[in-house]
């Protein structure tokens, strides 16, 4: 069985369960607004809207991505669906990969939601192939970070408090990188090629890394 085929397969089958069940998507979808709607009180949108809203786009993104991530493994557990899975002759890398994939795409869904939102909220133009190619880079490294560390979490009882415990410090490099490429896409000074560069580094480093533990979390 190819790499692509399993992993397409898996993030197939995670995205059928997700769009039934409707567990998730609905749940991501009101904390957005939510918490748009609670920054909106809270910050001065009329004067330093473009200022503040970087910050509250990341805030809102890391706090999903924290939903999105950890339920990628805990709900295969609870219904003990991994087991049977982990038994077929594919490999572990490839299962990871579907996963990840499945769980990066429902958070791209929840920004799809939370970028108009949040030129709505803060009336700041928002709409611009570079802000979009700076939440999918870094929405794919987190993404392999995310899942793996679900992945050692869900074996875990304390997995709803080791999950940040264990992603939010290594997410830091793609939040700061990433704020700043936003910050520049909607109207800042800087260098945005550069900051889209290094996102691109943290993901192949990332992702090589996730891809290659994922193997010996797996078999635990």
């Amino acid at each position: 069985m190819s790499f692509l085929r399993v992993a397409a397969a898996v993030a197939r089958k995670d995205l059928r369960t997700e769009l039934r069940s409707r567990e998730t998507l609905p749940a991501l979808g009101q904390f957005v607004v939510l918490a748009l709607l609670i920054a909106n009180f809270g910050f001065d949108v009329e004067t330093g809207g473009a200022k503040v809203a970087p910050g509250v786009l990341w805030l809102t993104v890391t706090f999903a991505g924290l939903v999105a991530f950890g339920r990628t493994f805990a709900s295969e557990r609870d219904q003990a669906s991994l087991e049977p899975l982990l038994l077929t002759p594919a490999s572990r890398s490839a299962i990871f990969a579907g996963k990840a994939l499945a769980a990066a795409l429902v958070l791209v869904a929840c920004e799809v939601v939370l970028v108009p939102a949040l030129g709505l909220f803060f009336n700041t133009p928002v709409f611009s192939l570079e802000l979009a190619a700076a939440l999918v880079l870094a929405t794919i490294g987190m993404a392999g970070l995310g899942c793996l560390f679900a992945a050692l979490a869900a074996q875990t009882r304390a997995r709803d408090l080791l999950l940040p415990v264990l992603a939010l410090p290594l997410w830091v490099p793609f939040v700061v990188v990433g704020g700043r490429a936003v910050q520049v896409a909607l109207g800042g000074g800087g260098s945005l090629n550069g900051a889209l560069a290094l996102l691109l580094d943290f993901d192949i480093l990332f992702v090589v890394v996730a891809s290659l533990a994922a193997k010996f979390v797996l078999d635990d």
